[in-house]
């Protein structure tokens, strides 16, 4: 039975109300219980078209949000966090909305499959796409909507120019490692070519040279240290096989700022794309598969091998169990989830960061077509992608930092500051948005078996480079299921030993670095709710209690869940930029409402306690 402030969510939730859908949108907190059965009982029209809280001191449609100015849009809204990571839109929904990603029902009954994968974004498509492709019957789930993590939200550069280099990747991996690295991210970036013509999809797919300069002008003493790592770097690069020189003199047409950073390191055949474009016409092509079936709104809590094989005796499956109760009963799982569904092992083994966006208008054709990058430590990285019949967006990114640990605010007009400085003719900065990365210690991602299982797949740490590392690990894995030797394996093995040992240098100040973010549970950030700010959000820990995150929406209404993050109880921190709460210990992270958008986390923020659940009802009842 539904406890009574359950019954008083349930109320709300789906009272009638406007003509603009039958079903009114729940504020507040609410269980994922309640949640799902939201998204169950609404289509995708009905909740696009629902009330929400956008910057502003009312409600308004969704119509409404679609008119406004486009650096406006901040989205806190609970419907909102079900496609995306953030409150903000990233530049691919200008020209493919996400009410063009196909819909799939919600897991409600257990069912059997040959390979069932968790997580619905290029990883878990790709490896979908492997599979099916050689006749595996195959079930994706997905916590929330299709193409709703970190896919939807990178900066769409398809290289093997890897951000790490070549030349520190062969410290940890020798030569013939860095060739096995240079050569699969190179097959996986003319996959995604291969694949978007032969199913017939439009996702501005095409091959470009990258270009890699200093970070530092002409003139300045610290550039010819980082002159000389690049053509380090170039012959490194040619050693593996990819065709790349130094060149002087280099420069980007429509560079006509007064930076002057001319000379780098020219990187041929590499390419970029539409993300989401790409992987939309995928998933409908899959969907029209007979072995395909796609499961949304069905967060996984549990996936773990039942039975015994030994010495060719007994048999092995893997069982999946979902929040709502359901299994999925299957011969393997793939986590294909950023980062895996456990406590610790390769968790410990990668840093979590985020890195920022920005598209800004240039006029059409006054911007060299290319990919390129500076050196600094958090680069910045740029390429181009449709606007309208005037201009190109230029996608500017970079000043990463680890999530959860460094203040957010000012990383948009850093970005748009050096575009400006470089690129005078830019025009308006139409989007801003961030994106995870998850970098592994050792610079290789861990694609393969999980420690200590034999039929659960693992494919993480992406190390800035997660869309080939993505397509790549399909066929990783879809070859190690079939039975095939792939002469990759070895270098992605998530249980290789050597390269990680000569990475302890890194690990283990790393490890003390997170392990100080526990002090929190003595902090607060505010010492009364009227502290906060409309739009704001903030930990309260009061003496003697469990700290409480406090969440105030720009009308006054307050959402207040637990602090302590379900995976290794980390407090949370509140991320001004994208209206989230980090943890700052292993990266995962949860809408102001407490539902949970990256992993480790498997579970949502937990309620405050009954008192908070019940405000939460009074405040929704009113609003």
């Amino acid at each position: 039975m539904a406890s009574r402030a359950q019954s008083q969510i349930a109320r709300i939730a789906f009272a009638p109300r406007s003509s603009v859908t039958s079903f009114a949108k729940p504020q507040g907190s609410l269980s994922s219980f309640w949640q799902n059965r939201w998204f169950t009982n609404t289509t995708r029209t009905q909740r696009t078209n629902s009330r929400a809280y956008i910057n502003t001191s009312s409600y308004i449609t969704r119509r409404q949000y679609s008119a406004m100015p486009l650096d406006t849009k901040i989205d806190a809204s609970l419907e909102h966090y079900q496609y995306q990571t953030g409150a903000r839109d990233p530049v691919w929904v200008h020209k493919d909305p996400v009410t063009n990603r196909p819909q799939f029902p919600t897991l409600k009954e257990d069912i059997e499959t040959d390979i069932c994968i968790i997580g619905c974004g290029i990883s878990g498509i790709s490896t979908a796409y492997e599979l099916v492709t050689r006749g595996k019957e195959v079930v994706m789930v997905e916590a929330r909507d299709v193409l709703a993590g970190n896919t939807s939200r990178t900066s769409g550069h398809l290289n093997n120019d890897l951000d790490d280099g070549f030349a520190e990747i062969q410290k940890k991996h020798g030569e013939s490692g860095a060739k096995i690295a240079a050569e699969s991210h190179g097959w996986a970036l003319d996959r995604v070519g291969e694949i978007s013509k032969k199913l017939g999809i439009e996702c501005e797919y095409r091959k470009l040279p990258s270009y890699n300069f200093s970070q530092y002008p002409r003139g300045d003493p610290k550039r010819d240290d980082e002159i000389k790592e690049l053509k380090e770097e170039a012959e490194w690069q040619r050693k593996v096989g990819i065709d790349t020189e130094f060149k002087d003199g280099l420069t980007v047409k429509g560079w006509n700022g007064n930076v002057d950073q001319r000379d780098g390191m020219v990187v041929k055949e590499q390419a970029t794309f539409h993300p989401t474009k790409y992987l939309n016409g995928v998933l409908k092509w899959l969907k029209q598969q007979p072995n395909f079936k796609c499961y949304t709104h069905t967060r996984v809590l549990s996936c773990r091998e039942q039975g015994i094989e030994l010495l060719g005796l007994g048999h092995k499956t893997v069982l999946v169990e979902t929040e709502a109760g359901n299994k999925i009963k299957a011969e393997y799982a793939v986590e294909a989830t950023d980062v895996p569904l456990q406590k610790l092992s390769l968790i410990g083994e990668m840093e979590y960061k985020r890195s920022y966006c920005i598209a800004i208008r240039v006029p059409k054709g006054s911007v060299e077509d290319c990919l390129f990058y500076d050196q600094a430590e958090n680069y910045k990285y740029v390429r181009l992608t449709e606007c309208d019949d005037k201009h190109d967006y230029m996608v500017v990114g970079g000043c990463d930092h680890e999530t959860g640990q460094e203040e957010t605010l000012g990383r948009f007009e850093e970005l748009e500051q050096w575009t400006r400085e470089r690129f005078p003719q830019a025009g308006t900065v139409d989007y801003k948005w961030s994106g995870q990365v998850y970098d592994p210690v050792d610079y290789m991602g861990f694609v393969g078996k999980n420690q200590g299982n034999d039929k659960i797949f693992v494919i993480t740490g992406d190390s800035g480079d997660g869309l080939t590392n993505g397509v790549m690990a399909g066929r990783l894995i879809a070859d190690e299921i079939m039975g095939i030797e792939n002469p990759w394996a070895s270098l992605y093995n998530p249980s290789r030993i050597m390269s990680i040992a000569k990475s302890l240098d890194t690990m283990i100040p790393h490890d003390i670095k997170i392990n100080k973010y526990y002090k929190r549970f003595l902090q607060s950030d505010i010492q009364d709710i009227e502290d906060l700010a409309p739009g704001c959000g903030g930990v309260l820990n009061a003496a003697g209690e469990k700290p409480i995150a406090v969440y105030k929406d720009e009308n006054g209404n307050v959402t207040r869940r637990s602090a302590i993050c379900p995976h290794m109880k980390g407090v949370v921190c509140w991320n001004k930029s994208e209206r989230s709460w980090d943890c700052p210990v292993h990266g995962s992270r949860f809408s102001p409402q407490g539902v949970c958008v990256d992993g480790p986390s498997k579970a949502n923020l937990g309620p405050a306690d009954e008192t908070s659940i019940k405000t939460e009802s009074d405040h929704a009842a009113k609003a």
